[in-house]
């Protein structure tokens, strides 16, 4: 009944069937769920994960539960990032069909200037795409960062193979990738000069 008011825009009836089912049944996790997603809607988040816990404490190996408490703990409200991430790795250990966990993972590192993991969740969110044979703009944003990050750690092939995936799209990436792609290409041509007048001292 719950989702049925949910469908009609008809918050209060949800939230008062979702309580009912929660009477009859507290270890039902779908009622759980509900209310926590009823609550999220509402912009309230603090009650979303509450409830959200309640449910993923009931269903602990259901991703979907894990990405919706991640998604209120990175809301501009509650702004609990390591909270997020916990979430989204638990998600990202169960299986996330959905694919939000892994790219997720990958920006919040990236927020906190964690660059080590952020290549290493948009590595593996990559990987994942290219087996799904997905791709969109989460794909683009990968191949942008790993290009970036393997430059700036001096990995140039690693960033030159980014770069030249990225020169099939378009948009302001492609524009970066060659901008990038021209930088790798004068400092490889001055590494070696550089060697040579070591040498010639």
């Amino acid at each position: 009944m719950g989702h049925e008011f949910v469908e009609l825009k008809n918050t209060p009836a949800a939230i008062d069937a979702y309580r009912r089912a929660v009477d009859i049944n507290p270890r039902d996790y779908r009622a759980w769920y509900g209310l926590g997603q009823i609550y999220e809607m509402m912009g309230m988040p603090f009650y979303a994960v509450y409830y959200f816990r309640k449910s993923s404490y009931l269903q602990p190996n259901d991703a979907r539960l894990w990405n919706a408490m991640a998604q209120c703990y990175e809301s501009d409200q509650l702004q609990m990032i390591e909270e997020a991430i916990k979430c989204y790795e638990r998600s990202a250990n169960n299986n996330d069909t959905e694919g939000i966990a892994l790219h997720q993972l990958a920006k919040l590192h990236g927020m906190l200037g964690q660059s080590e993991e952020a290549a290493f969740y948009y590595k593996k969110d990559l990987e994942r795409m290219e087996v799904e044979e997905r791709q969109g703009q989460n794909f683009v944003e990968a191949l942008l960062f790993l290009a970036k990050h393997c430059k700036s750690i001096g990995r140039f092939e690693e960033a030159e193979h980014y770069c030249t995936r990225l020169l099939d799209y378009t948009g302001p990436e492609r524009e970066t990738a060659k901008s990038i792609l021209q930088g790798l290409k004068r400092s490889q041509s001055v590494l070696p000069l550089m060697d040579i007048d070591h040498f010639a001292m």
